[in-house]
């Protein structure tokens, strides 16, 4: 496959990712055909069948594609510092998880907000969950998930879990904060607890 065919394969894949999103705002996802999002995007329905099954085979290697961002992306969690403290300037590698679903927000606000994937969800949490583990077994030379004390697992399950309901609920408000005051204020959380949050009067 020659570079030029390449290009075309990624601007076809853009483009029939942009319709979806928008046809995914006006209605639920199992509602779309692939007629009708080959017309709206002015393509033939052969084109799409070239690489896609069905609608649900497209949504499911474009979320993939962004859960395996996602993960490369949050594997730098719990390796920038050790201090125990919430950050006051917090790493790059804690802003940015926050930074991607803003460049992603409109995937995001359709798939992971209100009425959208629940699977997706419950993946990222379990990639998040997954991270903290391996991180703990680096931290501590641990050989197995198993040697994880019971109370550290429920902490990542916990943390994980309100970790991407704190993403929910930042893309509900539709991106109010910033990546890096999002990153600040679930270090707080996290870190002091809900009486410390500093709010501004």
């Amino acid at each position: 496959m020659n570079e030029k065919t390449d290009r075309r394969i990624l601007r076809t894949r853009t483009l029939l990712r942009k319709v979806l999103l928008d046809l995914a705002l006006e209605k639920p996802l199992e509602t779309i055909t692939v007629k009708e999002l080959t017309e709206t995007a002015g393509l033939n329905r052969g084109t799409f069948y070239l690489h896609y099954q069905d609608i649900h085979d497209f949504y499911e290697q474009y979320k993939n594609e962004v859960l395996e961002q996602f993960n490369s992306i949050i594997k730098k969690l719990g390796t920038a510092r050790e201090a125990s403290g919430p950050f006051i300037d917090p790493p790059s590698g804690y802003v940015r998880p926050f930074e991607y679903v803003l460049e992603q927000k409109h995937f995001f606000k359709r798939f992971l907000g209100f009425g959208g994937d629940t699977k997706l969800s419950l993946q990222m949490t379990e990639l998040i969950n997954q991270q903290l583990i391996n991180t703990y077994r680096v931290n501590h030379q641990q050989i197995t998930s198993a040697d994880i004390p019971v109370k550290h697992q429920y902490l990542f399950a916990y943390l994980s879990s309100a970790y991407v309901g704190t993403m929910q609920f930042w893309i509900q408000r539709d991106f109010d904060l910033s990546p890096a005051e999002m990153a600040i204020l679930f270090s707080q959380i996290s870190r002091l607890g809900s009486a410390h949050i500093t709010i501004p009067v």
